[in-house]
């Protein structure tokens, strides 16, 4: 039994030819002629070419877009840094402003403590007069080791021993006062005039009242310029008055400021 044999097909392979023509104006021809491969070659190299420069107008596309993006965001900080700088700008303005005003109201502030400690040590120092209303005066020194109390006169000023003391006569019905601002030292009996008021008026000041009269002052207490030691009555109307700096007795007409 014989089969039959069918004959094979053959595939024909197809081949492209790739001619380029060009016309001179002289009426010749040039031609170039390119074979199969050579022909796939120009294809695939074109085709190479051209998705390269698809990839690469894709990727600038995206590169673009990306750096504006970028340019966005850096815009914006820009703005907000801006804004934020401006607030700033303004919050130091504000704080400056404040500063000198602190300033200005410490240095008030300082002024005014000066002014009160000026005012407080010129009320300190016992320069009042130690009597209100009129009163005639008398210097006189106090010898410490007697009973007596001598008045000085223009013969007797050199020769003079003893602490110096003022010698008042005041009016019924006038007070003795405090001749400047301190704390009450001490309230002690007197042999000589009945009772003592010592004040110490600080920077080493101290005023001394010796007076007859129920002192109305209590040791330790403090008290102003012009409140009242004694009351001056019938029987109290003569004043010893002295003054102490930094333990010694000084001349009280130095320091006291008479008006009238």
């Amino acid at each position: 039994m014989s089969k039959d044999i069918k004959p094979k097909k053959h595939r024909h392979k197809r081949h492209y030819t790739f001619m380029i023509i060009s016309g001179d104006s002289d009426g010749s021809t040039k031609r170039l002629h390119l074979n199969h491969f050579k022909t796939q070659l120009l294809a695939y190299s074109c085709f190479v070419i051209a998705l390269a420069i698809v990839c690469y107008i894709i990727y600038s596309a995206i590169t673009i877009s990306s750096l504006r993006d970028m340019q966005s965001r850096q815009s914006a900080e820009i703005q907000e840094l801006t804004e934020e700088n401006s607030s700033l700008a303004a919050d130091n303005d504000k704080l400056q402003t404040e500063v000198e005003q602190l300033s200005a109201a410490i240095n008030k502030r300082l002024e005014d403590e000066q002014i009160s400690a000026e005012e407080a040590q010129a009320l300190a120092m016992p320069t009042g007069f130690p009597l209100s209303g009129t009163a005639s005066m008398t210097s006189a020194v106090d010898d410490t080791n007697s009973t007596t109390i001598t008045e000085l006169t223009d013969d007797n000023k050199d020769s003079a021993t003893g602490n110096p003391i003022v010698m008042f006569t005041a009016g019924e019905g006038s007070n003795v006062i405090a001749s400047g601002t301190g704390t009450v030292l001490s309230v002690t009996t007197d042999a000589k005039f009945g009772n003592m008021v010592s004040i110490d008026h600080g920077n080493g000041y101290i005023s001394i009242y010796r007076n007859a009269g129920d002192p109305l002052v209590t040791e330790g207490s403090s008290i102003d310029k012009g409140d009242i030691i004694f009351v001056v009555g019938e029987h109290n109307t003569s004043l010893g008055y002295q003054l102490q700096q930094d333990g010694k007795y000084i001349d009280p007409e130095e320091l006291i400021e008479i008006n009238g």
